[in-house]
């Protein structure tokens, strides 16, 4: 028989949690755009140009750019200039799937540190150009870091050599402001940057014209933003009516397509206005799942797929996640086991990642990204944006993803409920999903506007 939770979830955040972050106890993880860091590149080797699913620059401009190791176990990328030529040269990093964010906010940071005083350069750019300046940066030879945007030159203060410099910008897009702070002390604060008809696409690190090529160390590059992409599946909830079962409509309707009959999934309203998803089963010899399919009963096979969620667990017991095919569940691109002993197992068709050192706790929300780049067959975990795997092989080949399955395992408990919100795959490429997809995003704005803050 269900636990009935509705009186608990009505009691304090610190319960079921899903909006609090709304409510300002707490600011919600970031999902990352870029996710750069270098401690997993192998050290002594020059960066590759793969891109922002594997924490990569697109372009080197003919840079040196090699990974070093600092202390044990943390690396970072030191960048020189061999003087090969003259003229300005910058590695330039893009988001995800190559998307230039229009709406919304963007927020920027890294880590940088000069070697010497040289004429370094770090610009933000829409996609597929470097025409807009949303920011240009310029590390002078006499110790000046200035600021200009398309409305003008905006500033400047000095830097030091060998210091390291942590830069945190955020972009409005709706308001077209920005502002900026150089090791938290504020350089200036929304500033019309004076672009109208392009959004933020490109982020470039090197040196202007006339350097002397002097090296400097880069790391924890960071981009967040709302991807501007189609969305296969979307279910925030707040549409359907809490106290009744989820139907099974399809992504078309922001419902599962399926559930085994051991399954019990409650729309409840976790606050006043705010629903979630509670899963639990009622036999716990069998393991149970509910199953979500794409849009149109796509099967991804090409280009990047981003998969968001928020997930609960009321117990610490025995629970599951699937990221399968379409209609069957034999190709096992991922698996998340949360597991009795409170340790996360993580799984794929290659086999195990780890088994142990990652834990989770109950009555705690956790927000998850996992990105997968369907054509390098790879995959990445992120939670609470924080890296769990990066640039992992799933070994998949014959399919495509297709279906995503929250499930109770065998042996639970019947206290042991999975609580879901904010489920949303968005598809860098969707060029197999019908006209439908225009509804699918317009029904759920505000769902979105919540889930993406």
């Amino acid at each position: 028989m269900r636990v009935s939770l509705v009186s608990l979830l009505l009691v304090v955040c610190s319960i079921i949690p899903f909006d609090c972050y709304a409510r300002g106890v707490a600011p919600p993880p970031q999902r990352y755009a870029l996710y750069v860091y270098f401690d997993n590149k192998a050290v002594g080797e020059p960066i590759g140009n793969r891109g922002a699913t594997f924490g990569e620059p697109v372009y080197l401009s003919n840079l040196d750019s090699s990974v070093i190791e600092v202390t044990p176990g943390h690396n970072l990328l030191r960048v020189s200039n061999d003087l090969g030529s003259n003229d300005a040269r910058r590695l330039r990093w893009e988001m995800m799937g190559n998307a230039e964010v229009i709406v919304g906010e963007v927020k920027i940071s890294f880590d940088l540190t000069p070697s010497a005083l040289d004429r370094f350069s770090i610009l933000v750019r829409e996609s597929s150009g470097s025409s807009r300046s949303f920011l240009t940066l310029t590390l002078g030879s006499g110790g000046t870091l200035s600021a200009a945007d398309e409305s003008g030159p905006i500033g400047q203060i000095n830097y030091t050599a060998n210091v390291l410099m942590h830069f945190e910008m955020v972009f409005d897009m709706d308001a077209r402001t920005s502002s900026m702070t150089v090791n938290g002390n504020t350089m200036f604060n929304l500033r019309t940057f004076g672009i109208a008809d392009r959004g933020i696409g490109r982020l470039f690190f090197g040196y202007t014209n006339g350097s002397n090529g002097r090296p400097f160390d880069l790391d924890n590059v960071r981009i967040s933003a709302p991807l501007p992409f189609p969305v296969a599946l979307e279910a925030g909830f707040e549409d359907k009516i809490a106290g009744l079962p989820i139907s099974l409509g399809g992504a078309a309707v922001h419902e599962p397509v399926s559930k085994d009959l051991e399954i019990e999934a409650i729309v409840l309203e976790a606050l006043p206005g705010v629903n979630i998803l509670d899963i639990a089963s009622t036999n716990n010899a069998t393991a149970p799942n509910l199953r979500w399919q794409f849009l149109d009963n796509l099967e991804v096979r090409t280009g990047v797929a981003i998969v968001d969620f928020d997930l609960s667990m009321t117990t610490i017991d025995n629970y599951a996640l699937y990221l399968r095919e379409r209609d069957t569940a034999a190709q096992s691109f991922m698996t998340l086991q949360f597991q009795s002993d409170g340790v996360l197992r993580l799984n794929d068709a290659n086999g195990t990642v780890f088994s142990g050192g990652v834990t989770y706790v109950a009555n705690r929300v956790y927000q998850y990204r996992l990105v997968f780049h369907l054509d390098a067959g790879i995959y990445n975990v992120f939670r609470d944006g924080i890296p769990l795997a990066r640039e992992r092989s799933h070994g998949v080949s014959a399919r495509g993803l297709g279906s995503i399955l929250y499930s109770i395992s065998n042996g639970a408990l019947p206290s042991a409920h999975l609580q879901l919100d904010s489920l949303r795959v968005s598809l860098s490429k969707a060029a197999e999903i019908s006209s439908d997809i225009e509804f699918l995003h317009e029904a759920t704005t505000a769902f979105v506007a919540r889930s993406t803050r």
